[in-house]
C-alpha cells in the first residue's frame, strides 16, 4: 500500500477521489469541490493524501494537524473493496506515522452500519470520548448534526473543549479564496 500527497488541484488522482468522496458522504458531511481544491494547495494543515497499491486506487484520507493533535475529516475506502483490512490498515499506518492523538467523527450509534463503523475504530485502539458534539453543516450554517468524537487516546474535558472549538473554526468555518 502506497500514500500519494495530493497538493494541487489538476492532479489526476482527483478523478477517483471526488467520485468516492461524493458517493462515501452526503453533501451536509462534505464540502463544496471546488472549496476543497482551493483548500488542498493553500491550507498548510490540511492534508489530502490518495491510498493505492500498483493495481490501483484503494481510498483518501483528509486530515489536519491542529494544536498537537490529528483530526481526520474523511475517509473513505472503495466499497468494492471494502472488507478486505485496508481500512485497518491505513488507520493502523497513520497512527504510527502522526506523533500525537488522532481524533474523528462519528454518527452516534442509530442502526447497523453506524455501530459497526464505531466498532471498526474500537477495534483499531479508537475510544468513544465523553463529549457533548455537534458537526457543522458544510452546506447550511445554521445547521449542525449530533456526532461522536472518538479518539487514539482520552483528552481532558478543557482541552478537547479547545479542540473542538479549533476543529470548527479551523475546518468548518467557510473562507472565502
Amino acid at each position: 500500500m502506497q500514500f500519494h500527497r495530493i497538493t494541487t488541484a489538476s492532479d489526476p488522482s482527483l478523478t477517483f477521489i471526488k467520485k468516492l468522496y461524493e458517493d462515501a458522504f452526503p453533501p451536509h458531511e462534505r464540502r463544496d469541490w471546488d472549496s476543497l481544491l482551493k483548500r488542498i494547495s493553500t491550507d498548510e494543515e490540511m492534508h489530502l493524501d490518495l491510498i493505492h497499491t500498483d493495481d490501483g486506487h484503494i481510498g483518501f484520507i483528509i486530515w489536519w494537524e491542529i494544536s498537537g493533535s490529528y483530526f481526520v475529516e474523511h475517509f473513505a475506502i472503495d466499497a468494492e473493496l471494502r472488507g478486505k483490512n485496508y481500512g485497518a490498515a491505513v488507520l493502523n499506518y497513520y497512527k504510527k506515522l502522526l506523533p500525537g492523538r488522532i481524533l474523528l467523527e462519528v454518527e452516534p450509534p442509530e442502526d447497523e452500519y453506524s455501530t459497526r463503523r464505531i466498532g471498526f475504530y474500537e477495534r483499531l485502539g479508537f475510544q468513544v470520548l465523553n463529549f457533548s458534539y455537534r458537526q457543522p453543516s458544510y452546506t447550511d450554517p445554521l445547521e449542525s448534526y449530533p456526532m461522536l468524537l472518538m479518539a487514539t487516546s482520552d483528552f481532558e474535558e478543557s482541552e478537547l473543549t479547545i479542540l473542538a472549538k479549533l476543529i470548527k473554526e479551523r475546518i468548518y468555518a467557510p473562507r472565502s479564496f
